[in-house]
């Protein structure tokens, strides 16, 4: 049973054979590459659909921006259809409308706000960005700093390296750049004001993480070469597709596949295939980390779309199980949304694990090392901080110790959701909803599999 403040779901046994193929219907398309798809549409020089768009809140504050800024958009949340009528280039090149809004909100969605602020520098926009408190409690110097020395005019408003940011009225223009942080929206802010002002740049990073962008802006026409921790970026032939469609996103996918495995341990027999799914490796670690505990796992690929890899992730149960730990800062990219999950997981089967290099996330939407932490902890699973890794011995059985503590972040939030309903827990989860962030339908999806009994 889970009980949310404002809505209460009964007690129920699951079902003897939960329809985990009902799940199918509720996987969201990709967040990332949806952030993305919005914001090269956003620099078309002529009208482009999107279809299959996340429809999380990340994505939506972000089609709100947008429009704020008096881009003219069609959003259908039936379809998930996204209908560009103009640009911010075509804005930018016209004249901006006396109506646009010089301020724009992006609540807790630092994606949106730090790829967009990117586009609005390179296309010399003013305006300024800001967000809810968990925003502004994170930083954002190091997309600053890096486009300031590409000519970026920025005015922090209140505290230094932090929302609300005003973006003056400035030209980039061509040069090299080192990112400080190992994270895809770093490159990614960078290269978006490079693409939208047209000029080459060069930008070295400390470490490989999701190159979502990179690929999109190859396939559009553009030359992007990324190795040797090196994107070397030329201006060439740019021109975004009249249609775009956007694969499923295995991170939200995670969750209820850690659910069928879970409850499926001893059922080799059961197996569930999942078509559609972005398969780019930078965002599959977490279901090569569950191969690598004795999870049954088959993976592939179909055709890539403008350069992305797609195809299909069969889940299979039984196996022989044994928790495994992830170090080195390339892994934990690969599967940096789903380390909460993998933390709980890890403390369910047999042997240690010690979760290193996790630097990262403690500038996510929560300081996800210690909210984690606590966050398993709630639900009798001991964990052991060190430093920047985390540390847990396998074997614990869940036990609900009272209210489970998600600090409004909606990987923490399916976590507990995955784990209570894997051992028939019942519990209170407050703000448990926030998985609306990025899942916005992940009730459905649960409903679904459990033949509406939760």
């Amino acid at each position: 049973m889970l009980i949310y403040p404002d809505r209460h779901i009964p007690s129920t046994t699951p079902p003897d054979r939960p329809d985990w193929a009902a799940a199918a219907a509720h996987i969201p398309s990709d967040k990332s590459i949806s952030h993305r798809a919005l914001l090269f549409a956003a620099l078309s020089d002529r009208p482009v659909t999107i279809s299959g768009i996340n429809q999380g809140a990340a994505i939506t504050l972000l089609i709100d921006a947008l429009q704020q800024l008096g881009v003219l958009i069609d959003f259908d949340r039936y379809s998930g259809t996204v209908a560009f009528h103009n640009s911010l280039r075509i804005m930018a090149s016209q004249g901006l409308p006396e109506t646009r809004q010089e301020r724009v909100y992006l609540g807790p969605s630092s994606a949106a706000a730090r790829l967009l602020i990117g586009v609005l520098c390179g296309l010399g926009v003013g305006c300024v960005v800001d967000g809810d408190e968990t925003l502004r409690n994170r930083p954002f110097d190091w997309i600053v700093e890096p486009l300031t020395e590409l000519g970026g005019r920025f005015e922090y408003l209140e505290r230094p390296g932090c929302l609300p940011l005003r973006i003056l009225p400035a030209q980039i223009g061509p040069g090299r750049v080192q990112t400080t942080i190992g994270s895809a929206q770093s490159v990614s802010a960078i290269l978006f004001a490079a693409i939208a002002a047209r000029v080459p740049v060069e930008i070295a990073y400390p470490v490989v993480a999701r190159d979502h962008t990179q690929l999109m802006a190859r396939g559009f026409g553009d030359a992007v070469e990324d190795r040797d921790h090196v994107v070397t970026y030329r201006p060439g032939q740019f021109q975004v597709p009249d249609t775009l469609t956007i694969p499923l996103d295995p991170s939200a996918l995670a969750y209820p596949a850690a659910l069928l495995w879970l409850m499926n341990r001893d059922r080799p027999e059961v197996s569930l295939r999942f078509e559609g799914v972005c398969i780019n490796p930078t965002r599959i670690g977490f279901f090569h980390w569950m191969q690598s505990c004795g999870f049954g796992l088959e993976i592939s690929p179909d055709e890539g779309a403008r350069g992305e890899k797609v195809g299909a992730i069969t889940l299979k149960g039984g196996g022989t199980f044994k928790a495994q730990g992830m170090h080195g800062k390339e892994s934990l990219h690969s599967m940096i949304d789903e380390i909460p999950l993998m933390v709980a997981i890890a403390g369910l089967l047999p042997g240690e694990a010690v979760f290193e290099d996790l630097f990262e996330l403690t500038f996510k939407e929560s300081d996800r090392i210690a909210a984690t932490c606590q966050m398993v902890r709630s639900l009798g699973i001991d964990t052991v901080i060190d430093g920047y890794a985390i540390r847990t011995t396998g074997g614990q059985r869940p036990s609900v110790q009272g209210d489970i503590a998600v600090f409004n972040d909606h990987r923490l939030s399916m976590t507990a959701h995955v784990l209570m309903l894997a051992h028939g827990l019942a519990g209170r989860i407050p703000g448990g909803e926030c998985y609306k962030t990025s899942f916005p339908h992940f009730d459905k999806c649960l409903q679904a599999v459990f033949a509406g009994q939760i």
